[in-house]
């Protein structure tokens, strides 16, 4: 037997034996004496909070706020952009499971290491597409008037599409660092520090993992306000502005970026050992609260070897555990409403505003870091300073889903769809009472429907382009058109007139939506850590980590890979203009306000009523292990009380209290919680 030494964060001087297993801190050989002051919990936790922050900025922040712009960038709907955000769930899901069973020994750091290395190549190959791709030639518009004899475009394939297919590669890579991350390193947080404070450094993990999202999205949204080749093309000769409906911004920078900063967090979480050094006496005195407590059971768990034979056996004790599977279901239902709303929401908040993309993301930013940091960081506090168990954990849970079911009805808030000609509203000198692009007012301009090119009149009604809007005259510098056969001359107007830009609409109910979508995303992340620290207590300890793979195998099977691509599935549907190229439609230019939040609202309730069932059935139906409680009465006749405590190895202590005047005193006192 091997016995290592090593220094606990007070300076002191610890022994721990086992076989084979080195807990000291280094690289190889090199594990010097003062780089064991940093083997502590507080140092590992602040290394995932930095890991977690990065993967939640580009993962659920920049790959986000980069939806709209992807769409228009690589001419996708909104459904096949949808797929990117499932490939990372898919990924993750199935990998999960074999990482969280062969990583749930020991050398878990090293995992969760080779995990950041994963997340680096993803976003390396993220990044990808704009190197090797031709520059955008969205902004290279000539805007056209109806006297231009236009000769119909010759279809010509780009095969920008296809690099759909390597930025679902760069999500699988995140998917396989995912995998590892939110299984293999929880469980190495879990097992470094007392089950009381296991809550607290969880909830402030996922604190830091939903900081990320929100600097993703700031940051993100900045990026999107610099123009896609800005390193590449000589920005005096682009004509756009970030309001310009065919805007496309820099939405690469972010991955390249959290590229590099993946690999730096690599280094260090390499360097720590098989466990910490504070690992063997925790598991030596926590007390079980496993569903209906085996003690026999624990034993095998603890002498089984990792086998891919004793999977099957693995998976069939978490399956019959109930608490477990109603948390798991629940968590599935919740995840079909966070992955496709975190996806479409800075999507739905610039379409339903009139926003431009950049704003947008800062907007949804500001909402997403207090909302979710704030409800992952109070649901573990709330879990700490009432010392909840796994019955109290379920309640926090159901509370949570639903308040945020009834503040969800935010979404039936719109404002007024805005007018475009041709598309929601006839033209203004029309003789045809139908809606289309194309009408008796400029049937003969011979317009093509290939390029936006947004033009505005003084009414504030949008037209498709100046062809659209029947102008056969350029005023200034390709920016006003006059003569447009299918607009109204205004008052004080001699003729009829538009502009080159999209209408500005102000709608003041932004400022009441946002408030409320706060308190949707705190809610919907209060139960996140009560979740997880119920998961890892009624479950045996050496079927935790694995217990978290398949959890999250479910979660994002069932809920995390297709919630995007129904949710894109839904507001593909309410598109009302497409852009289409060859025959085909790729992106949509505008959507119908009046019901996509509607759509959005019976979705997610008809979900939430699935989540809701799942946690109140996983509270009731959760048996806590029986207190083993002996009274035995000794020779004077006075009552003595043993209470055996079971803790996570399937030891027992035993703790001997003798009455007196009717009360039991523990001569040795040991830690007898309450079981809520």
């Amino acid at each position: 037997m091997d016995t290592n030494v090593t220094d606990d964060p007070g300076g002191n001087e610890v022994n721990y034996s086992g076989p084979g297993l080195d807990v000291r801190c280094g690289y190889g050989k090199c594990k010097p004496r003062w780089l064991q002051k940093l083997n502590n919990s507080k140092l590992l936790l602040a290394l995932l909070c930095s890991f977690t922050t990065v993967q939640g900025f580009v993962l659920n922040g920049v790959n986000n706020v980069n939806t709209s712009t992807i769409e228009r960038r690589f001419q996708l709907p909104s459904s096949r952009v949808g797929t990117i955000s499932s490939a990372y769930d898919f990924a993750a899901a199935i990998i999960g499971v074999l990482t969280s069973y062969y990583g749930s020994r020991r050398h878990k750091a090293r995992w969760v290491s080779m995990s950041a290395i994963s997340f680096g190549a993803g976003s390396f190959m993220m990044a990808l597409p704009h190197f090797v791709t031709d520059l955008y030639k969205g902004g290279d518009i000539i805007y056209t008037t109806c006297n231009n004899n236009h000769a119909p475009e010759v279809c010509r394939e780009d095969g920008l599409q296809n690099y759909l297919y390597v930025l679902i590669l760069g999500q699988c890579l995140h998917g396989l660092g995912g995998a590892i991350l939110y299984t293999v390193g929880v469980g190495l947080i879990d097992d470094s520090v007392p089950s009381t404070s296991s809550p607290l450094y969880l909830g402030i993990l996922y604190g830091f993992a939903l900081l990320g999202p929100g600097i993703g999205y700031i940051v993100g949204g900045q990026f999107l306000n610099i123009y896609v080749d800005f390193n590449r093309v000589d920005m005096a000769s682009v004509r756009m502005t970030p309001a310009d409906p065919r805007w496309v911004g820099a939405w690469w920078l972010g991955f390249v970026l959290s590229c590099g900063l993946f690999w730096i967090i690599a280094i260090p979480l390499f360097a720590f050992g098989a466990e910490l050094p504070s690992a063997k006496s925790i598991r030596d005195t926590r007390v079980s609260q496993t569903y209906k407590d085996d003690r026999r059971l624990q034993n095998i768990i603890e002498n089984e070897t990792i086998s891919i034979r004793d999977l099957p056996s693995s998976l069939y004790r978490l399956l019959r555990n109930p608490t477990y599977v109603c948390i798991t279901l629940a968590g599935a239902a919740e995840g079909i409403i966070t992955s496709g709303t975190a996806t479409f929401l800075p999507k739905f908040i610039q379409n339903q505003y009139s926003l431009s993309s950049g704003y947008a993301a800062i907007l949804t930013g500001i909402v997403v870091v207090p909302g979710a940091a704030g409800g992952n960081f109070v649901g573990g506090l709330v879990c700490k300073c009432l010392k909840l168990k796994v019955k109290g954990m379920t309640r926090v849970s159901f509370i949570g889903c639903l308040l945020t079911s009834l503040f969800f009805a935010v979404l039936f808030l719109r404002c007024e769809q805005s007018k475009m000609a041709g598309v929601n509203h006839q033209y203004s000198n029309s003789s045809d009472d139908g809606i289309s692009l194309t009408s008796p007012c400029n049937s003969e301009c011979s317009c093509q429907s290939e390029l936006y090119e947004p033009v505005c009149d003084s009414a504030g009604v949008r037209y498709f382009s100046s062809c659209y809007a029947g102008c056969s005259t350029t005023v200034t510098s390709g920016k006003v058109f006059s003569n447009c056969s299918c607009v109204a001359i205004q008052p004080g107007q001699n003729v009829s007139m538009v502009t080159a830009e999209t209408c500005q609409s102000d709608c003041s109910l932004l400022y009441v939506f946002l408030p409320v979508m706060f308190l949707v995303i705190f809610f919907t992340f209060l139960p996140s850590t009560p979740n997880d620290s119920a998961i890892m207590r009624c479950i045996h300890d050496g079927d935790r980590t694995f217990g978290m793979g398949v959890k999250w195998f479910i979660i994002r099977m069932c809920g995390s890979v297709p919630g995007p691509i129904l949710f894109g599935a839904i507001t593909d549907a309410n598109c009302t203009l497409w852009s289409e190229k060859c025959g085909e439609k790729t992106s949509c230019w505008l959507y119908t306000n009046n019901t996509l939040g509607q759509n959005y609202f019976f979705l997610i309730i008809g979900v939430k009523s699935f989540s809701f069932v799942f946690f109140l059935l996983a509270h009731l139906l959760y048996v806590a292990p029986k207190s083993d409680v002996e009274h035995v009465f000794s020779d004077n006749g006075k009552q003595e009380v043993n209470i055996h405590i079971i803790n996570g190895n399937g030891l027992v202590a035993d703790n001997t209290g003798v009455s007196s005047d009717g009360n039991s005193v523990l001569t040795h006192p040991g830690t007898i919680e309450t079981r809520l």
